[in-house]
C-alpha cells in the first residue's frame, strides 16, 4: 500500500465504495446469462420437437383408418360349402320369425359402415380435410412458439443493455474519484497532510509534461543550400529545409525567412536581425509528419564581387526567421533561428553556421 501512494489508496477506496453495486450488477449479469442460455436452448430444441410431434400425429392418423370398403357385412357373406337352397322347414320358419338387423350409414361419420363407392370417396375426402386441419393447427402452434421466443429474446436483450448502465456509472465514478485525488477529499481521507497530495499532484503533472515534451513534434532548420551563386543574375538565392524530428506530426506549420548581406566578417559584430512579421509568413501546411521536410526558398539582391568579399572576410551572408506549428497536444510551438556564412564557415566546409540570438525560446 505504501508503494502505490495516495493515488492508489484513493482508487482502491473508490473501487471498494462501489463494490456492492458491482457485486449486484455481476450477480444480475450472471442470472441474465443463464436466462439467455436457457432461451437459446429452448429456441434450438422446441421447433424440432414440435415438428416431430406433428409428424407422429400425421403418421398415426392413416393407421387408424380401416379399409372398411373391402370388408363386406357378415350378413351378406355366403360360405362356399353352404347347404342347399332348400332349408329345413324349421330354419325357414325361424328366419321368417326373426327379421335381420341392418345398421345404416351416417353422413356425420362417413368412415363408419360405408358400403357404396361414393360413400368411400366421401370418407377419403373427410380424412384429407381432417389431416389438413391438423397440419394447420400444428403450424399455428409453431408460429406462436416462434413469436414467444422472439419476444423473450427482445426482453433479454433489453435487460442486458440495462445491466451495463450501473457498470458504466461505477467506472466513471471511480475515474472521477481517482482524478480528484488531493482536491476534493479532506485531510486524513485519501489525502496526506502538509501538502503531500499537492506535491504528488505536482509530480504527476511534471511527469505528464516530460512525457509530452518527449513525444511532441520538433520542427527546426535541417539544412541551408545556395541555389544561385552570389554573382548569378545579381541575386543571392538560398533554400531553407525544415524537418520535423519529433515523435508525432506537426499541424498548421508556417514559416517566415529572410536573407541579407552585412559588411562585417566577425561573427560577434553580426547583429541580431529583427524577425519577420506574420504578414510575410507562408500559408499554413496542414500536416508535417514525423521526419518530413518543408522547403522555403528566399533571395535578395547581390552586391558587386560578393563572392570575393565573402571569401576575403569583408562580408557575411545572414539567413534568419522563424517557424510556428501546433503539436499533437494542441500547443503552439515556435522556433527562431539565425545562420551566417563568412570566410571562416567556408574554410571549415560548413557553409552556414547557426548563431545564438537569445530569443530562441520565444
Amino acid at each position: 500500500m505504501n508503494r502505490i501512494g495516495a493515488q492508489g489508496k484513493l482508487l482502491l477506496r473508490a473501487v471498494m465504495s462501489h463494490h456492492p453495486l458491482l457485486s449486484y450488477s455481476l450477480a444480475c449479469f450472471r442470472a441474465l446469462v443463464g436466462v439467455v442460455a436457457l432461451t437459446c436452448a429452448t429456441m434450438t430444441v422446441a421447433p424440432p420437437f414440435a415438428a416431430a410431434q406433428d409428424q407422429q400425429t400425421t403418421e398415426e392418423s392413416p393407421a387408424e383408418e380401416a379399409p372398411a370398403e373391402e370388408t363386406a357385412p357378415a350378413e351378406d357373406a355366403v360360405p362356399e360349402d353352404a347347404a342347399p337352397e332348400e332349408a329345413a322347414p324349421d330354419d325357414a320358419a325361424a328366419e321368417e320369425a326373426a327379421p335381420a338387423v341392418k345398421t345404416g350409414w351416417d353422413i356425420a361419420k362417413p368412415c363408419e359402415n360405408f358400403q357404396h363407392p361414393y360413400e368411400a370417396d366421401l370418407c377419403q375426402q373427410w380424412r384429407a380435410a381432417e389431416a389438413a386441419e391438423k397440419a394447420a393447427a400444428a403450424a399455428q402452434r409453431t408460429v406462436g412458439l416462434t413469436r414467444m421466443l422472439m419476444l423473450i429474446g427482445v426482453i433479454v436483450s433489453g435487460l442486458l443493455l440495462l445491466m451495463f448502465i450501473p457498470l458504466i456509472m461505477a467506472a466513471r465514478a471511480a475515474r472521477r474519484a481517482a482524478r480528484g485525488a488531493g482536491e476534493s477529499l479532506p485531510y486524513g481521507v485519501g489525502r496526506e497532510p502538509d501538502g503531500r497530495a499537492d506535491e504528488l499532484r505536482a509530480e504527476q503533472l511534471h511527469a505528464e509534461e516530460l512525457r509530452a515534451e518527449e513525444l511532441r513534434a520538433y520542427v527546426d532548420v535541417d539544412k541551408l543550400e545556395f541555389i544561385e551563386t552570389p554573382e548569378s543574375e545579381g541575386i543571392v538565392k538560398v533554400k531553407v529545409i525544415f524537418r520535423n524530428t519529433g515523435q508525432t506530426p506537426a499541424f498548421r506549420t508556417r514559416t517566415a525567412t529572410n536573407v541579407g548581406i552585412r559588411d562585417v566578417a566577425d561573427e560577434n559584430l553580426v547583429p541580431v536581425m529583427p524577425l519577420p512579421d506574420n504578414r510575410s509568413a507562408t500559408a499554413p501546411r496542414p500536416r508535417l509528419g514525423r521526419d518530413a521536410t518543408l522547403t522555403d526558398v528566399i533571395e535578395c539582391a547581390s552586391t558587386p564581387s560578393l563572392a570575393d568579399r565573402v571569401m576575403n572576410g569583408d562580408a557575411t551572408i545572414v539567413v534568419w526567421g522563424w517557424t510556428e506549428y501546433y503539436d499533437a497536444f494542441e500547443r503552439k510551438q515556435r522556433t527562431v533561428f539565425q545562420y551566417l556564412c563568412n570566410a571562416d564557415t567556408l574554410d571549415s566546409g560548413q557553409i552556414f553556421k547557426p548563431m545564438t540570438r537569445g530569443d530562441e525560446g520565444d
